[in-house]
């Protein structure tokens, strides 16, 4: 590992867990601040009236919040704070000293969230281990920055999965990552 890599800004994008944050909308993407531009248009319009009596718009209350996660949902990258706050493969990295489970020699391990993120982005991340491993991060990082721009986005690896646990606050957690299970 590079000693200058902790402080280049491209390190932001290593995500502990072997994510690349480059190619994640909320890192790289306008999606966050043209969410908050119609978020602001439709309260300007008073659009949650005239959204009610069409049916076939569907509801406008799950609609604005999806928008204001939307809005909400920039994220400076893993290494930057950025991400799930409770996060156990973070944790584990911060207290080995560690970039990302690149490093470490109990790879891959049993934590249940590694187990859901490599299950959630179809072992992409796994794989950006092991080859971060062989060619180190410098290199890693050069051919996602490569991959993003010839079109590459986590949308492309990521599928939705619900989690079925239930929160410490007793709700369902309705596919949100529940950090007693982090």
């Amino acid at each position: 590992m590079s000693g200058n890599l902790k402080n280049e800004l491209k390190s932001t994008l290593i995500g502990c867990c072997g994510i690349y944050c480059g190619a994640c909308p909320f890192y790289r993407s306008e999606v966050p601040d043209l969410a908050k531009m119609l978020k602001d248009a439709l309260n300007a319009e008073k659009f949650n009236k005239i959204a009610v009596p069409f049916e076939w718009v569907g509801e406008y209350r799950e609609f604005k919040k999806w928008l204001n996660f939307l809005a909400r949902a920039k994220c400076e990258g893993c290494q930057a704070g950025g991400g799930n706050p409770f996060c156990s493969i973070r944790k584990c990295c911060r207290k080995k000293g560690f970039i990302s489970c690149a490093e470490c020699d109990e790879f891959p391990c049993d934590k249940k969230f590694l187990k859901w993120i490599s299950e959630r982005y179809r072992n992409w991340n796994v794989k950006n281990i092991k080859r971060i491993k062989e060619v180190g991060y410098e290199k890693w990082l050069k051919e996602m920055e490569k991959e993003v721009n010839e079109g590459f986005v986590t949308g492309l690896v990521i599928k939705g999965i619900k989690r079925t646990g239930r929160s410490k606050y007793g709700k369902r957690s309705k596919g949100k990552i529940d950090p007693e299970q982090a």
